[in-house]
C-alpha cells in the first residue's frame, strides 16, 4: 500500500496570488484613471500594479508546486521523493536515518548524502513521516543488521560510528 504526504497551505497560496492579482488588475485600472490628472501618479499606480503582479505569480507557482509536484510517497520497498526535477526512490535498506527538526524533514543515506523531503513540512507531518518510514524500514529489512535510526534536534548528527557494519559484520 503505498502511503502518500503532500505540504500543506495549498489554498492559502493559491488564494493569496488571486487575491494580489485583482489587487494587482485594481491598481492597473487606477492609474489608467489617473493618467488624465497625474502622470506621475500613474506611473506609481503602475508600478505598485507591475509588483503586485509578480508576486501573484510566484503565488500562485507556490500553489502549483505544493499541488502537484513536491510530494513523498512510501510503498513496501522504498521512499520516493516527487520534485521539479522529477522522481527519485530510496530503498529502505539504503537508508541510516530519518532526520525531523523544526521545519525540515531529511532522508539520510548509509553513505552520509542527506536529502530534504519537500512534500513534508513541519515538526508534527515529520514526525508522522518518520515513524511510518521506520516501520515500513523496519519490516523491509527485518533479518539485516543495522536499519534506521531516529534522530532529532537533540541528537547529534553523527551519533553513529561509520564503521558499524564493518564491526557487525566481522563479530
Amino acid at each position: 500500500m503505498t502511503e502518500r504526504f503532500q505540504p500543506g497551505g495549498v489554498t492559502h497560496a493559491l488564494v493569496s496570488g488571486l487575491v494580489e492579482l485583482a489587487l494587482a488588475a485594481a491598481l492597473l485600472a487606477w492609474s489608467l484613471v489617473a493618467s488624465e490628472s497625474s502622470p506621475e501618479a500613474a506611473t506609481s499606480l503602475s508600478v505598485a500594479a507591475l509588483v503586485w503582479a509578480v508576486l501573484a505569480v510566484v503565488s500562485l507557482a507556490v500553489a502549483w508546486l505544493r499541488a502537484r509536484v513536491l510530494a513523498a510517497e512510501l510503498d513496501d520497498e522504498a521512499v520516493v521523493l516527487h520534485g521539479p526535477g522529477g522522481s527519485r526512490r530510496y530503498r529502505y535498506g539504503d537508508l541510516s536515518a530519518v532526520e525531523v527538526s523544526r521545519r525540515r524533514t531529511r532522508l539520510v543515506a548509509r553513505d552520509g548524502t542527506v536529502r530534504v523531503v519537500r512534500g513534508v513540512r513541519g515538526a508534527a507531518q515529520g514526525n508522522r513521516f518518520r515513524a511510518r518510514v521506520l516501520e515500513r524500514a523496519k519490516a523491509a529489512v527485518a533479518g539485516e543488521s543495522g536499519g534506521l535510526k531516529e534522530r532529532s534536534d537533540s541528537l547529534p548528527v553523527d551519533s553513529l560510528p561509520a564503521d558499524q557494519t564493518e564491526r557487525s559484520g566481522n563479530g
